[in-house]
């Protein structure tokens, strides 16, 4: 109880590897836990994509329970943006229904997308100036400006 009010006042860590795991946490897991875990997985492989992979196993060297790990990182297509994040949790809690349904992995992009997003990227810039003073069709120009009335 005195544990409990005490976090609560004093608030969340404001470690910045915390950034990389969602709340809430289940009630009875420690902020200090946590980093300790975090420091282990990270030691194991530092990118943070792979938590989802190395994290479940430290908490378990950490804390002594089995707790899962999910991923919820978000990127945008290009792969201009994106945030890693995942959310510990104790049970059915914070699982929405899609979660298994998903046809995709949910872990870090592999060499190969990357390497294919660089190239479609690259082609789109060599090609983008040539289109850009042409007009959006080839043939097509605009139409001359309305003059005033």
């Amino acid at each position: 109880m005195i544990k409990s009010l005490v976090r609560t006042f004093r608030g969340p860590s404001r470690d910045p590897r915390m950034t990389y795991i969602s709340r809430p946490m289940p009630r009875d897991l420690r902020d200090e836990d946590v980093i300790a875990a975090l420091e282990l997985a990270l030691a194991e492989h530092p990118d943070p994509g792979y938590l989802v992979e190395t994290l479940p196993a430290a908490l378990q060297q950490v804390t002594g329970r089995d707790l899962q790990v999910m991923d919820r990182s978000v990127r945008d297509v290009t792969g201009a943006f994106s945030k890693v994040q995942v959310m510990i949790r104790d049970g059915d809690v914070g699982r929405w229904p899609g979660y298994d349904a998903m046809s995709y992995p949910l872990l870090a992009p592999s060499p190969k997308a990357e390497e294919t997003r660089a190239a479609i990227v690259a082609a789109d810039a060599s090609g983008g100036e040539a289109q850009a003073s042409s007009g959006p069709k080839p043939g097509w120009e605009p139409p001359p400006p309305v003059k005033g009335r």
